[in-house]
């Protein structure tokens, strides 16, 4: 079994392009959790981003004959066709929302004792309650930049934006949340709540 960590992502859709199956394991291996975040930030349900997540990476798996590497990414490329995938998710279920769910990711670690998953839940419920309240484009930067864990230039890049761009976008974004957490009294106090669990 080869050592996929030191390979780069072009590599590794090279050899997937070429049937190599593990390669393309290592491809989901690296980007499925950041998919999932992507997807749960947007959804109602951790089970819809569970399956919108599977569903994502058989479309790559399907569209990898006709990749080719144009100077984007793969990561931008994985993320536009998550965004579709999204959009196709609404028009089947024919009720677009902006819902944030994030309930289910980790909270069944066994790893963690029950103050921390309290804690972990009350953030959550803080997030949620301040996507819920940003501008789309406001809560799409922060979602790719600090759920999927994307660089600037890949967050750029997905939303089809200058890297320029996409830093004042983040900078205004976190400005907004910012005067939300201090204009609203149950953000603070669910903030607060979490710091002293």
């Amino acid at each position: 079994m080869p050592s996929w960590e030191n390979i780069a992502d072009a590599e590794l859709v090279k050899r997937a392009q070429g049937g190599d199956a593990g390669a393309f394991g290592e491809i989901y291996e690296r980007h499925a959790r950041s998919v999932f975040r992507f997807f749960a930030a947007r959804l109602n349900n951790p089970l819809d981003a569970e399956d919108l997540t599977e569903e994502l990476f058989i479309r790559v798996w399907r569209s990898l004959p006709n990749y080719r590497e144009k100077g984007v990414p793969f990561t931008a490329f994985l993320f536009r066709i998550a965004n579709n995938a999204l959009i196709d998710h609404y028009r089947k279920i024919n009720s677009p929302s902006s819902e944030v769910s994030l309930e289910g990711e980790g909270l069944h670690d066994s790893n963690h004792n029950p103050e921390d998953l309290a804690t972990k839940s009350l953030e959550q419920a803080a997030l949620k309650k301040v996507l819920d309240e940003l501008r789309d484009d406001y809560r799409e930067v922060l979602i790719l930049r600090f759920l999927s864990e994307l660089s600037p230039d890949e967050t750029a890049k997905a939303m089809d934006r200058s890297v320029g761009a996409v830093r004042i976008l983040q900078h205004r974004a976190l400005i907004a949340v910012r005067n939300l957490m201090e204009n609203n009294k149950d953000l603070t106090n669910l903030s607060n709540q979490a710091e002293s669990t």
